[in-house]
């Protein structure tokens, strides 16, 4: 049962530096909000899902991204276009599901907004 235990305690150890990170609070500040939205609009249990599935989509891979970026740092202390190209890569996921999860979110909030 400890080692158990111990297993939430790594997890929320991690989600304590995660929030730290400005790009991650920024978006969790963001995902808080939609919700806000969505409990004032009265979303649908589809619609819920929707928004919580982009939600925890955005967030994983802002904290993967943020875990690549602090990876390469740590291994490449010289400037090269390999590190480069990771981080860019890691960038482009996130970007590629925050505007994944934006079309979900017009989606969802225009017609009750019509």
């Amino acid at each position: 049962m400890k080692w158990f235990v111990g297993r939430f305690k790594y997890a929320f150890s991690g989600l304590y530096y995660a929030l730290k990170d400005k790009s991650i609070f920024l978006q969790f500040l963001f995902a808080c909000l939609v919700i806000l939205a969505g409990i004032y609009f009265r979303l649908s249990l589809v619609e819920w899902l929707l928004v919580i599935l982009c939600i925890t989509l955005v967030l994983v891979l802002e904290i993967l991204n943020s875990c690549i970026e602090h990876l390469v740092d740590y291994i490449s202390l010289d400037r090269n276009e390999n590190a480069k190209r990771i981080k860019d890569m890691a960038a482009a996921a996130v970007f590629l599901v925050s505007f994944f999860s934006l079309l979900i979110g017009l989606f969802v909030f225009i017609p009750k907004l019509l």
